[in-house]
């Protein structure tokens, strides 16, 4: 089993999406140069979605086309839908995420649809990825826990991993989205779900808002989860999700992996320094 642990960065997105006052454009652009230079091995980038929903997101394309590359590093932009799609691949991304839930009442929060509807927009998007040589990632908000409904059955996570998996979806990152997830918890769903499936086909997406992203993440490893998704500095949430701010943070899974042994291939003293100047920009 790999000893090498894939980190995927969402601060850009996942993290700042949530901010009320605008970060500006410059400022994200240093932000994910920063990362670059620390060799976070993917970093999700920006999301193209309506500024209407996500005003902080406006800029996608601007900040895509002004950050630094490295060859070796995976650049992701969050696509909600076939626009979205579109704009990614006129930017040049050669990997994108896509969104569905495991709750009914989030999915009509927070995307404006039911889940049997995201299904569908992800459906109309598979061709044009596959036509494109486009990677996808799909995401699973609330796999535990809802902020409206309470805790999510497991049967409904699996039906969406299989709708997901059915579709054509390279990679599934099951979120702890108002992080109420607990270690046992985390172990039961990843029980089921590795009796059908191979853990290379899962990350975990945990938050830290009642301090269990660590404890659920070594778990993870344990069980043979390799890709964890964290935001530098601890930034941010889901604007959807009242009370969920706090994503763990990179740092953090990167102190984790170190102390169980697995490599990263992040340098931690240019990730602190990322994660220092985000969060100078959030919390002044």
């Amino acid at each position: 089993m790999s000893q090498k642990v894939h980190i995927v960065e969402v601060g850009p997105r996942d993290g700042l999406q949530s901010i009320a006052e605008e970060v500006s454009t410059i400022n994200k652009v240093k932000f994910i140069d920063m990362l670059t230079e620390a060799i976070c091995p993917e970093i999700e980038v920006a999301s193209f979605v309506s500024p209407k929903w996500v005003p902080q997101m406006a800029d996608a394309k601007e900040v895509t086309s002004l950050i630094k590359r490295k060859d070796q590093i995976i650049y992701t932009a969050l696509v909600p839908n076939l626009k979205g799609l579109e704009n990614a691949i006129k930017c040049g991304y050669h990997s994108v995420a896509v969104l569905t839930t495991a709750s009914e009442s989030f999915s009509l929060k927070n995307t404006n649809c039911s889940i049997e509807e995201s299904i569908k927009r992800i459906e109309e998007m598979i061709p044009h990825c596959k036509e494109n040589k486009i990677r996808i990632r799909g995401y699973i908000s609330t796999c535990w826990v809802c902020p409206y409904e309470g805790n999510i059955g497991i049967e409904t996570v699996i039906k969406v991993i299989q709708d997901l998996i059915d579709l054509g979806v390279d990679e599934i990152s099951l979120g702890d989205t108002i992080g109420k997830a607990t270690p046992e918890g985390v172990e039961y769903l990843l029980k089921i779900i590795l009796d059908s499936w191979p853990p290379e086909l899962f990350a975990l997406h945990m938050h830290d808002t009642y301090n269990m992203a660590a404890e659920n993440i070594v778990v993870g490893l344990g069980m043979g989860l390799r890709i964890i998704d964290s935001s530098a500095g601890g930034v941010g949430g889901c604007p959807y999700a009242p009370g969920a701010a706090g994503n763990v943070s990179t740092e953090t899974v990167a102190r984790i992996c170190m102390e169980q042994g697995f490599k990263t291939g992040i340098d931690v003293e240019k990730l602190k320094s990322a994660g220092n100047y985000i969060q100078s920009i959030t919390q002044s």
